[in-house]
């Protein structure tokens, strides 16, 4: 999960407060008049940022030990001796294709319902033939001529 634009997010949002809060500083170089408001109006920045902080990194932190969780497992399952059977692969590929999915790009697999899956049959083959005689010359290649002898005991 691609996770940077959220932090991007996170620092323009402190960004643009650290603004605000530098305009507030030079409203506290007017008159008197404006004190209890330049105050206020810090306390409400500096809460606020804390507020969208604490959320933001609560949320981030769940969101983190899901990942973790998830890839210890996933990070078990390839550090494995033993080969992958193919519900594991598949669930690998579902996997995959999901974040795939979620991240807006095209699959690389498409899984077919089971009613659409093909049935495989082995095919038999009955008696393979060759068009080469047992006891001949050996046929020759379109527009190549044969040089030899056809009967070189004769």
């Amino acid at each position: 999960m691609e996770k940077a634009h959220l932090y991007e997010a996170l620092y323009l949002v402190n960004h643009g407060i650290d603004e605000a809060v530098r305009g507030v500083q030079r409203l506290k170089k007017s008159p008197k008049l404006f004190m209890e408001t330049y105050h206020k109006s810090m306390a409400g920045l500096e809460r606020r940022r804390s507020i969208i902080n604490l959320q933001f990194m609560l949320e981030m932190r769940k969101l983190e030990e899901d990942d973790e969780s998830r890839f210890e497992e996933e990070f078990n399952v390839w550090l494995s001796d033993e080969p992958l059977t193919n519900d594991e692969i598949c669930q690998l590929m579902r996997t995959v294709e999901r974040e795939r999915k979620l991240e807006g790009k095209p699959p690389l697999v498409q899984f077919l319902p089971r009613s659409k899956r093909a049935k495989k049959t082995p095919k038999k083959t009955e008696g393979v033939h060759s068009s080469r005689k047992l006891n001949g010359p050996m046929p020759s290649a379109p527009g190549v001529e044969n040089t030899g002898r056809e009967d070189a005991h004769a």
